[in-house]
């Protein structure tokens, strides 16, 4: 019967099929993903403030750089494996992906002086990865409240096509943040260090929502509501870019200890988004409807101070080494301008600024690491531990990430060393969207394998 009137036929979807974002927790997201970079620091569970003493101190602690004595460059691979869990409506799928990426391409170089040191350093560093992945099945009687204005023989009305359905979602995450630094220290005594590191931020990520619902039970059978199922995809490409300063001193106290210390600046991040979407609304008798829409939007997350602090105790074949990272999570905040307050949509980011001093606080990161040296061998072991706290207010600590990781290295002459570590994490994230209400809790693992090859000359 829809053949027959198919050019009177009007089908308007009333349901929201924009992507969500520019909520608190986008904001958050942009930041929280940050394990850092270098073999033989994430081998020792980040806990490389104080020991930092190679390229990667670029990142980890810039006034590490002055313990450089010879040039260096060095490279580093990454294999991150993403595994996840979901139990949605009592029923538990899984998924699981990889992703490979340079993590790190660096040169360091000692500039000759009369007494003391000066080093500077330049490099890439990808400091954090956005890959994540999520599907789920069921049949679900909730209602997601997704309804279509029909108009069919001169009558129009809304129809509801909401509960006792079977759902389908597929969420894949791709993409990173990377830093492109200059870094440099020198030494204002022989026990002082200090540096800093100018980065200029880019990076972005890439979004793919694919959700489908069907009248598995035909009971969505009277016309013009004869709905078979209904299928909708969300596309969002996100650019990030910024800069990013921080400052490092090193302090010998002693001739087996060293302490250290990280500040880093505030700093904007300018977010400019893609995001389109196309769907499919399909009858009993195979009619269908299908539309398609896309924009652009662009605003600035602002990232405060955040503070890191560690000690490293080091003989000749053994060192044992700690930190502790600060970051005060509810001083992220959008940045919203006196030209933008007569937009609406500008000023509901104030609104999320009070969500975000409201739901999220500071949190406090701890790192432990050591490495055992085999002289007879020319090898090094590693192992380490790290912690990461859930900044968002009453989430319980089965959402806190741990991260446990060992290496190996290889020193295959004086110059050359060959690096393997391994990281394991785990944590669990409760997720829901507009199309799915229900809600899905999943029990997310990571592993990741880094090569690292390094080189002094």
């Amino acid at each position: 019967m829809k053949n027959s009137i198919l050019i009177t036929l009007l089908i308007t979807l009333m349901a929201n099929t924009a992507v969500q974002a520019q909520k608190a927790y986008d904001a958050i997201h942009l930041l929280d993903r940050e394990w850092g970079i270098g073999t033989r620091a994430l081998a020792m569970g980040g806990a490389y403030t104080a020991l930092a003493d190679d390229y990667s101190a670029i990142y980890w602690n810039p006034a590490g750089l002055g313990y450089i004595t010879d040039s260096q460059i060095s490279i580093e691979i990454s294999q991150l494996g993403m595994n996840n869990q979901a139990t949605y409506l009592g029923s538990m799928n899984q998924d699981n992906q990889s992703f490979t990426n340079l993590k790190s391409l660096g040169f360091a170089y000692p500039i000759p002086t009369i007494r003391g040191s000066a080093v500077i350093a330049v490099g890439f560093n990808r400091i954090s990865d956005y890959a994540s992945n999520l599907l789920f099945t069921g049949y679900s009687t909730q209602t997601n409240n997704l309804s279509f204005e029909i108009t069919a023989d001169d009558k129009t009305a809304e129809y509801l096509f909401d509960t006792n359905v079977q759902r389908m979602e597929q969420v894949d995450n791709s993409g990173g943040l990377n830093r492109w630094s200059l870094g440099g220290a020198f030494a204002v005594s022989p026990n002082l260090h200090l540096g800093a590191t100018f980065s200029v931020i880019s990076g972005g990520e890439n979004y793919i929502q694919q959700f489908q619902q069907k009248d598995v039970n035909n009971l969505y059978n009277q016309y013009p509501s004869d709905f078979a199922s209904y299928t909708v995809n969300r596309y969002l490409e996100t650019e990030v870019s910024g800069i990013d300063l921080t400052f490092g001193a090193n302090l010998q106290l002693a001739r087996w200890i060293r302490i250290g210390g990280l500040m880093s600046l505030p700093s904007r991040l300018t977010v400019k988004e893609t995001h389109s979407y196309d769907d499919k609304l399909v009858f009993d008798d195979n009619f269908v409807d299908e539309t398609e829409d896309a924009g652009s939007w662009e605003y600035v997350v602002v990232k405060p101070f955040d503070f890191n602090g560690g000690a490293v105790f080091m003989t000749r074949y053994l060192t044992l080494t700690a930190s502790a990272r600060y970051k005060d999570w509810s001083q992220v905040e959008f940045d919203v301008t006196p030209g933008q307050m007569d937009e609406i949509d500008y000023r509901e980011y104030l609104l999320e600024n009070g969500n975000l001093r409201r739901e999220y606080v500071a949190t406090t990161e701890y790192h432990l690491g050591g490495e055992l040296r085999l002289p007879l061998i020319n090898t090094l072991l590693r192992g380490g531990y790290a912690y990461y706290p859930d900044p968002l207010i009453s989430t319980g600590t089965d959402r806190d990430r741990l991260i446990y990781s060992t290496g190996v290295s290889f020193e295959i002459d004086n110059n050359i060393s060959f690096d393997i570590t391994y990281l394991q994490g785990n944590w669990n994230h409760y997720s829901y969207s507009d199309l799915s209400p229900a809600g899905t809790m999943e029990e997310i693992s990571i592993q990741q394998l880094l090569v690292g090859l390094s080189s002094r000359f």
